[in-house]
């Protein structure tokens, strides 16, 4: 009985040590890793770069991207890269000024979550379109050591209020 007893007691030990095992993550050198994804994903549409967009997001099957058009849901990447690459291929010129960029993390340094406006210039053909403040908000995991977006929501604000608060 002595020998159930002890043994049940290592296996307590070392279970109570492996569920509060808390690996030390180093947030702020995570929270730079997010930033350049983010300054990636700015880049790739400046440039039209397809393929480091793509490299931006998660080759998961479940992941969610809304973007400002009424057709544009994607849940994954390749249809969002289709679609982005028919944009890149109209527009000759693509301006982002970014600003308001708000960045959280989960303590464990596994999900991080942004919000940020970014102001477009667009040129396509003769015209020229200026897009303010499209919000921008998303989620990133990790995944492989890698930091990959998950989540993306893209949004226009309607001009004036429904409500004054």
């Amino acid at each position: 009985m002595k020998r159930f007893y002890t043994s049940l007691l290592t296996i307590l030990i070392f279970s109570i040590q492996a569920c509060s095992d808390k690996t030390q993550v180093d947030l702020e050198t995570e929270l730079t890793e997010v930033v350049k994804v983010l300054d990636n994903f700015n880049k790739a549409h400046e440039d039209r770069n397809l393929d480091l967009l793509m490299t931006c997001f998660s080759d998961k099957s479940d992941i969610i991207i809304l973007g400002t058009d009424e057709n544009e849901l994607y849940v994954d990447k390749i249809s969002m890269g289709k679609s982005q690459k028919r944009a890149y291929e109209t527009f000759e010129t693509i301006k982002l000024s970014i600003r308001d960029k708000v960045l959280k993390m989960c303590q464990d340094g596994r999900q991080a979550w942004f919000y940020m406006k970014v102001n477009w210039y667009v040129e396509s053909g003769d015209s020229q379109y200026i897009f303010d403040g499209i919000r921008t908000t998303g989620v990133l995991e990790k995944e492989n050591d890698k930091w990959k977006i998950v989540q993306l929501h893209t949004s226009m604000p309607v001009q004036g209020q429904a409500v004054n608060y």
